[in-house]
């Protein structure tokens, strides 16, 4: 966590933001596919993680976390949160039951996975969009600032959606995505990550982005009975 919180509108991108986003926005999907394939699903999770700290606090100064007392949550998050809980009636209906799961196993995702993966993912996402929707505001014209809004949200939905179908959709089987439920469980979830976007902007805390992610990660786990750990280091 970051000793003090850092808000939306102090962040200045510049050039290396632009390049950097837009790379990893391309090509760490694929990237991330191929180590999956080769060296199980911890490699390419570390190094996911790892960017999107690293990121946050080499060109944002912060996490967006903070240990002061968090101010009242934004209408929005309680939108996203309600979101979320039809997300999860819908997983729950279209759930895919794992069988002889180690109890161990399913311990270590819904303690450690969970939070791990809830408090990074979406540090990364915003910081594809951020760096497109902010860089240069001061001096686009409207004009320039909705082109590079429209780049930064296509970047964004890039990722977000590659780094499903081509690494956590490989793996991280908790819903069936073959059926109409599996589709509406998508939308469902699609809809969370660009809410995420606007909670960040109204909180300026990534505490009221990370709650949602962590029940979207945690819940399903009950019923599905899950273990990450089997996919962890098997290619």
């Amino acid at each position: 966590m970051s000793r003090n919180n850092i808000s939306p509108d102090r962040f200045h991108p510049g050039k290396t933001d632009l390049f950097l986003s837009a790379a990893i926005a391309l090509l760490f999907p694929a990237a991330a596919g191929f180590l999956l394939s080769r060296t199980g699903a911890l490699l390419p999770m570390l190094l996911y993680y790892g960017a999107a700290w690293g990121l946050s606090f080499w060109r944002r100064g912060g996490s967006g976390y903070t240990l002061k007392k968090p101010n009242a949550p934004p209408f929005w998050f309680y939108i996203n949160v309600s979101v979320i809980i039809i997300t999860l009636i819908i997983a729950y209906a279209g759930r895919i039951e794992t069988k002889d799961a180690a109890l161990g196993g399913i311990l270590f995702t819904g303690i450690v996975w969970t939070v791990a993966n809830a408090s990074s993912e979406q540090l990364l996402w915003i910081y594809i969009f951020d760096s497109w929707d902010l860089q240069g505001k001061e001096k686009s014209t409207r004009a320039g600032r909705y082109l590079k809004r429209a780049a930064g949200l296509i970047l964004f939905s890039f990722f977000v959606g590659m780094i499903h179908a081509l690494y956590w959709g490989r793996f991280l089987h908790t819903v069936s995505a073959e059926n109409t439920l599996g589709v509406i469980f998508i939308a469902a979830t699609s809809l969370s990550g660009y809410l995420h976007i606007v909670v960040w902007r109204k909180s300026g805390n990534m505490l009221y982005t990370f709650i949602p992610h962590f029940l979207l990660n945690l819940f399903p786990l009950f019923w599905t009975g899950y273990s990450i750990t089997p996919f962890l280091l098997r290619p």
